[in-house]
Protein backbone atom coordinates (compact mmCIF):
# COMPACT_ATOMS: atom_id res chain seq x y z
CA UNK A 1 0.00 0.00 0.00
CA UNK A 2 2.59 2.44 0.98
CA UNK A 3 4.49 1.28 -2.01
CA UNK A 4 1.76 2.60 -4.13
CA UNK A 5 1.24 5.95 -2.55
CA UNK A 6 4.70 6.99 -3.61
CA UNK A 7 3.92 7.30 -7.36
CA UNK A 8 4.15 10.59 -8.69
CA UNK A 9 0.61 10.71 -10.90
CA UNK A 10 -1.01 11.26 -7.37
CA UNK A 11 -4.27 13.71 -7.13
CA UNK A 12 -3.80 16.76 -4.68
CA UNK A 13 -6.30 16.47 -1.73
CA UNK A 14 -4.66 18.48 0.89
CA UNK A 15 -2.51 21.30 1.54
CA UNK A 16 0.97 20.86 1.30
CA UNK A 17 2.40 24.28 1.11
CA UNK A 18 4.24 26.14 3.75
CA UNK A 19 1.56 25.94 6.33
CA UNK A 20 -1.20 27.21 3.95
CA UNK A 21 -3.55 25.51 1.60
CA UNK A 22 -2.18 24.66 -1.94
CA UNK A 23 -1.24 23.12 -4.71
CA UNK A 24 2.07 21.76 -4.83
CA UNK A 25 3.60 21.14 -8.21
CA UNK A 26 0.58 18.94 -9.08
CA UNK A 27 1.40 16.74 -6.86
CA UNK A 28 -1.06 15.71 -3.62
CA UNK A 29 -2.01 13.45 -1.06
CA UNK A 30 -5.01 13.00 0.91
CA UNK A 31 -4.85 13.17 5.03
CA UNK A 32 -5.36 9.39 4.65
CA UNK A 33 -2.30 8.42 2.67
CA UNK A 34 -0.05 11.00 4.72
CA UNK A 35 -1.17 8.89 7.87
CA UNK A 36 -0.28 5.85 6.53
CA UNK A 37 3.34 7.39 5.78
CA UNK A 38 3.60 8.79 9.43
CA UNK A 39 2.57 5.04 10.76
CA UNK A 40 5.78 3.71 9.09
CA UNK A 41 7.88 5.94 10.06
CA UNK A 42 6.56 5.55 13.62
CA UNK A 43 7.41 2.34 12.80
CA UNK A 44 10.97 2.52 11.67
CA UNK A 45 12.47 5.48 14.31
CA UNK A 46 10.74 2.84 17.41
CA UNK A 47 12.61 -0.14 15.90
CA UNK A 48 15.92 2.28 15.83
CA UNK A 49 15.30 3.45 19.23
CA UNK A 50 15.06 0.17 20.21
CA UNK A 51 17.93 -0.95 18.69
CA UNK A 52 19.59 1.80 20.39
CA UNK A 53 19.21 0.57 24.05
CA UNK A 54 19.97 -2.08 23.33
CA UNK A 55 23.11 -0.23 23.43
CA UNK A 56 22.71 2.35 25.96
CA UNK A 57 24.58 0.30 28.73
CA UNK A 58 27.02 -1.55 27.03
CA UNK A 59 30.82 -0.29 26.26
CA UNK A 60 31.48 1.52 22.64
CA UNK A 61 33.34 1.74 19.79
CA UNK A 62 34.32 5.63 19.80
CA UNK A 63 35.51 7.77 16.45
CA UNK A 64 35.44 11.40 16.20
CA UNK A 65 34.36 13.33 13.01
CA UNK A 66 36.78 16.31 14.30
CA UNK A 67 39.92 16.82 14.88
CA UNK A 68 39.46 18.47 18.07
CA UNK A 69 38.20 15.46 19.76
CA UNK A 70 34.08 16.52 19.43
CA UNK A 71 31.55 15.94 17.07
CA UNK A 72 31.91 11.47 18.49
CA UNK A 73 30.28 8.90 16.73
CA UNK A 74 29.79 5.48 18.10
CA UNK A 75 29.11 1.75 16.78
CA UNK A 76 25.47 2.68 17.92
CA UNK A 77 25.18 5.33 15.80
CA UNK A 78 26.12 3.26 13.11
CA UNK A 79 23.64 0.67 14.10
CA UNK A 80 21.08 2.94 14.02
CA UNK A 81 22.11 4.42 10.96
CA UNK A 82 21.72 1.31 8.38
CA UNK A 83 18.96 -0.18 10.32
CA UNK A 84 16.68 2.92 9.16
CA UNK A 85 18.62 3.48 5.84
CA UNK A 86 17.37 -0.69 4.78
CA UNK A 87 13.65 0.31 6.22
CA UNK A 88 13.45 3.39 4.06
CA UNK A 89 14.96 1.71 1.07
CA UNK A 90 12.50 -0.91 1.80
CA UNK A 91 8.76 0.93 2.26
CA UNK A 92 9.88 4.26 0.39
CA UNK A 93 12.10 3.19 -2.50
CA UNK A 94 13.16 5.90 -4.89
CA UNK A 95 12.90 8.12 -2.02
CA UNK A 96 16.39 10.04 -1.60
CA UNK A 97 17.49 10.09 1.97
CA UNK A 98 20.05 12.63 3.55
CA UNK A 99 21.80 11.19 6.82
CA UNK A 100 24.14 12.53 9.12
CA UNK A 101 25.83 9.42 9.24
CA UNK A 102 26.27 8.13 5.79
CA UNK A 103 27.78 10.34 3.10
CA UNK A 104 24.91 10.01 -0.65
CA UNK A 105 26.35 7.91 -3.25
CA UNK A 106 24.56 10.59 -5.81
CA UNK A 107 24.00 14.29 -5.56
CA UNK A 108 21.07 14.44 -7.59
CA UNK A 109 17.76 16.12 -6.03
CA UNK A 110 14.74 14.31 -4.82
CA UNK A 111 11.22 15.80 -4.49
CA UNK A 112 11.15 13.31 -1.72
CA UNK A 113 13.71 12.96 1.04
CA UNK A 114 13.90 11.64 4.08
CA UNK A 115 16.49 13.63 6.78
CA UNK A 116 18.03 11.01 9.47
CA UNK A 117 19.79 11.79 12.53
CA UNK A 118 19.95 8.09 13.63
CA UNK A 119 21.06 9.17 17.30
CA UNK A 120 21.03 12.99 18.50
CA UNK A 121 22.58 13.65 21.48
CA UNK A 122 25.93 10.59 21.29
CA UNK A 123 28.17 12.45 23.97
CA UNK A 124 24.73 11.95 26.73
CA UNK A 125 24.61 8.86 25.30
CA UNK A 126 27.84 7.74 25.27
CA UNK A 127 27.87 9.50 29.46
CA UNK A 128 24.82 7.16 29.98
CA UNK A 129 22.65 10.31 30.49
CA UNK A 130 19.34 9.53 29.12
CA UNK A 131 18.43 12.51 26.98
CA UNK A 132 19.46 11.76 23.44
CA UNK A 133 16.72 11.27 20.58
CA UNK A 134 16.32 9.08 17.15
CA UNK A 135 14.34 11.12 14.47
CA UNK A 136 13.24 11.65 10.45
CA UNK A 137 11.46 13.92 9.07
CA UNK A 138 10.12 13.53 5.53
CA UNK A 139 10.52 16.46 3.38
CA UNK A 140 8.59 17.66 -0.24
CA UNK A 141 10.88 19.97 -2.27
CA UNK A 142 12.36 21.12 1.32
CA UNK A 143 8.70 21.35 3.34
CA UNK A 144 8.27 18.98 6.15
CA UNK A 145 5.54 16.47 5.34
CA UNK A 146 6.01 13.68 8.24
CA UNK A 147 8.33 13.27 11.19
CA UNK A 148 8.92 11.08 13.95
CA UNK A 149 11.23 11.27 16.92
CA UNK A 150 12.38 8.42 19.33
CA UNK A 151 13.10 9.48 23.24
CA UNK A 152 13.79 7.22 26.09
CA UNK A 153 11.29 7.28 28.68
CA UNK A 154 12.66 7.78 32.57
CA UNK A 155 11.24 4.28 34.41
CA UNK A 156 10.23 2.23 30.90
CA UNK A 157 12.30 -0.04 29.25
CA UNK A 158 10.99 1.21 26.05
CA UNK A 159 10.79 4.55 24.95
CA UNK A 160 8.08 7.02 23.58
CA UNK A 161 7.93 7.65 19.75
CA UNK A 162 6.11 11.78 19.33
CA UNK A 163 5.44 12.16 15.84
CA UNK A 164 3.61 14.29 13.11
CA UNK A 165 2.47 14.72 9.84
CA UNK A 166 1.31 18.25 7.57
CA UNK A 167 -2.33 19.30 8.59
CA UNK A 168 -2.58 16.21 11.14
CA UNK A 169 -1.41 17.38 14.39
CA UNK A 170 1.03 15.85 16.99
CA UNK A 171 1.19 12.93 18.89
CA UNK A 172 2.55 10.93 21.75
CA UNK A 173 2.03 7.32 20.61
CA UNK A 174 -0.77 8.13 19.24
CA UNK A 175 -1.93 10.52 21.93
CA UNK A 176 -2.75 14.16 20.21
CA UNK A 177 -0.91 16.93 22.34
CA UNK A 178 -0.98 20.46 21.77
CA UNK A 179 1.51 23.70 22.84
CA UNK A 180 0.01 25.44 26.29
CA UNK A 181 -0.85 29.28 24.72
CA UNK A 182 -1.02 30.12 28.73
CA UNK A 183 2.61 31.55 29.79
CA UNK A 184 4.00 31.13 32.78
CA UNK A 185 5.30 33.36 35.62
CA UNK A 186 9.05 32.45 34.16
CA UNK A 187 9.99 30.97 31.08
CA UNK A 188 11.86 27.94 30.91
CA UNK A 189 14.21 27.55 27.44
CA UNK A 190 16.52 25.21 25.23
CA UNK A 191 19.40 28.11 24.00
CA UNK A 192 23.05 26.83 22.72
CA UNK A 193 25.57 27.59 25.68
CA UNK A 194 26.81 30.68 23.84
CA UNK A 195 23.76 32.19 24.16
CA UNK A 196 24.21 35.53 25.54
CA UNK A 197 27.70 36.16 23.72
CA UNK A 198 25.73 35.57 20.45
CA UNK A 199 23.06 37.56 21.25
CA UNK A 200 22.35 40.85 22.03
CA UNK A 201 18.51 41.91 23.57
CA UNK A 202 16.36 45.07 24.09
CA UNK A 203 16.22 46.71 27.58
CA UNK A 204 14.31 44.62 30.46
CA UNK A 205 14.28 41.59 27.88
CA UNK A 206 17.07 39.72 29.47
CA UNK A 207 14.85 38.99 32.79
CA UNK A 208 12.23 38.04 30.73
CA UNK A 209 14.57 34.91 28.69
CA UNK A 210 13.53 32.86 31.91
CA UNK A 211 15.64 30.20 32.59
CA UNK A 212 18.58 28.90 30.09
CA UNK A 213 19.21 25.53 29.50
CA UNK A 214 21.18 23.52 27.05
CA UNK A 215 20.23 19.82 26.98
CA UNK A 216 23.04 18.43 24.04
CA UNK A 217 19.91 17.13 22.04
CA UNK A 218 18.63 19.34 19.40
CA UNK A 219 16.14 16.56 19.05
CA UNK A 220 15.00 15.76 22.86
CA UNK A 221 15.05 19.86 23.02
CA UNK A 222 12.48 20.74 20.20
CA UNK A 223 10.11 17.42 21.69
CA UNK A 224 10.62 19.36 25.21
CA UNK A 225 9.19 22.51 23.30
CA UNK A 226 6.48 20.61 21.29
CA UNK A 227 5.02 19.32 24.78
CA UNK A 228 5.14 22.43 26.62
CA UNK A 229 7.88 21.23 29.05
CA UNK A 230 10.17 23.98 27.66
CA UNK A 231 8.38 27.41 26.28
CA UNK A 232 10.67 28.19 23.51
CA UNK A 233 13.69 27.16 21.69
CA UNK A 234 16.65 29.12 19.91
CA UNK A 235 18.55 27.17 17.79
CA UNK A 236 22.08 28.29 15.60
CA UNK A 237 23.27 26.63 12.44
CA UNK A 238 22.01 23.20 13.10
CA UNK A 239 21.97 20.72 10.43
CA UNK A 240 18.61 19.71 8.40
CA UNK A 241 18.15 16.62 10.08
CA UNK A 242 18.67 18.71 13.63
CA UNK A 243 15.67 20.63 13.21
CA UNK A 244 13.35 19.20 10.69
CA UNK A 245 11.86 16.63 12.72
CA UNK A 246 11.01 19.07 15.41
CA UNK A 247 10.35 21.67 13.88
CA UNK A 248 6.92 19.96 12.62
CA UNK A 249 6.20 19.04 15.82
CA UNK A 250 5.86 22.13 16.99
CA UNK A 251 4.12 23.57 14.01
CA UNK A 252 1.52 20.41 14.44
CA UNK A 253 0.95 20.96 17.77
CA UNK A 254 0.28 24.62 17.48
CA UNK A 255 3.42 26.59 17.78
CA UNK A 256 5.06 29.04 15.78
CA UNK A 257 8.65 28.80 13.85
CA UNK A 258 10.34 31.47 12.69
CA UNK A 259 13.98 31.98 11.33
CA UNK A 260 16.68 34.59 10.73
CA UNK A 261 17.08 36.81 7.73
CA UNK A 262 21.03 36.49 6.88
CA UNK A 263 20.13 39.93 4.54
CA UNK A 264 18.61 42.18 7.08
CA UNK A 265 18.35 39.68 9.97
CA UNK A 266 14.67 40.30 10.20
CA UNK A 267 13.13 37.47 11.97
CA UNK A 268 10.47 35.80 9.46
CA UNK A 269 8.11 32.65 9.39
CA UNK A 270 9.62 29.49 8.45
CA UNK A 271 8.63 28.24 4.86
CA UNK A 272 11.34 25.60 3.65
CA UNK A 273 14.88 23.59 3.74
CA UNK A 274 14.61 24.59 0.37
CA UNK A 275 16.60 28.13 0.34
CA UNK A 276 17.62 27.36 -3.35
CA UNK A 277 15.57 28.79 -6.89
CA UNK A 278 15.27 25.45 -7.71
CA UNK A 279 12.07 23.58 -6.83
CA UNK A 280 13.91 20.29 -5.14
CA UNK A 281 17.03 20.83 -3.27
CA UNK A 282 19.98 18.57 -3.81
CA UNK A 283 21.35 16.48 -0.76
CA UNK A 284 24.61 18.41 -1.17
CA UNK A 285 22.71 21.53 -0.10
CA UNK A 286 20.48 20.27 2.79
CA UNK A 287 23.53 19.37 3.96
CA UNK A 288 24.82 22.62 3.74
CA UNK A 289 21.60 24.43 4.78
CA UNK A 290 22.56 26.12 7.98
CA UNK A 291 20.21 29.13 9.66
CA UNK A 292 19.06 30.66 13.19
CA UNK A 293 15.69 29.53 14.42
CA UNK A 294 13.30 30.05 17.44
CA UNK A 295 10.55 27.63 17.56
CA UNK A 296 7.73 27.57 20.76
CA UNK A 297 4.14 29.35 21.96
CA UNK A 298 3.46 31.78 19.11
CA UNK A 299 3.27 34.34 21.87
CA UNK A 300 5.99 33.59 23.29
CA UNK A 301 8.08 33.74 19.73
CA UNK A 302 7.24 37.12 18.97
CA UNK A 303 7.54 38.88 22.29
CA UNK A 304 11.53 37.10 21.91
CA UNK A 305 12.17 37.78 19.12
CA UNK A 306 11.06 40.90 18.36
CA UNK A 307 13.55 41.89 20.94
CA UNK A 308 16.60 39.59 20.25
CA UNK A 309 19.34 40.30 17.65
CA UNK A 310 22.19 38.40 16.39
CA UNK A 311 25.50 40.55 17.79
CA UNK A 312 27.97 41.30 14.93
CA UNK A 313 31.67 40.49 14.91
CA UNK A 314 32.74 41.53 11.30
CA UNK A 315 36.03 39.44 10.77
CA UNK A 316 34.02 35.99 12.42
CA UNK A 317 31.01 37.01 9.72
CA UNK A 318 33.88 37.59 6.57
CA UNK A 319 35.17 34.11 7.56
CA UNK A 320 31.57 32.30 7.75
CA UNK A 321 31.09 34.34 3.81
CA UNK A 322 34.42 32.75 3.04
CA UNK A 323 33.22 29.25 3.98
CA UNK A 324 29.69 29.41 2.40
CA UNK A 325 31.47 30.56 -1.06
CA UNK A 326 33.97 27.74 -0.96
CA UNK A 327 30.94 25.20 0.20
CA UNK A 328 29.60 26.08 -2.89
CA UNK A 329 31.89 25.76 -5.30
Amino acid sequence: MITSILRLNWSISIALLPYSPCRMNGIMLNQKELKEIESQAVDIISGAGDLLLQYFDKPLSVDYKSANGRNPVTDADHAADEFILNQISKHFPGHTVVTEETENQSDEAGQFTWVVDPLDGTSNFLHHLPIFASMLCLLFNGIPLVSAIYLPKIGSKNGTVLHACKGGGAFEDGVQFFINNSEPSRLMASVPGYFLRMFSHKKNLRRQLGDLRSLGSAGYELAMTAKGSTDYIISSGPAVWDIAPGLLLVLEAGGAAVIREQKNRNWIEFESFNNQSVLSPTPSELRRWKATLMLGRKSTVDRISSGLSIKSYPIRDIKYKIKSIIGRQ
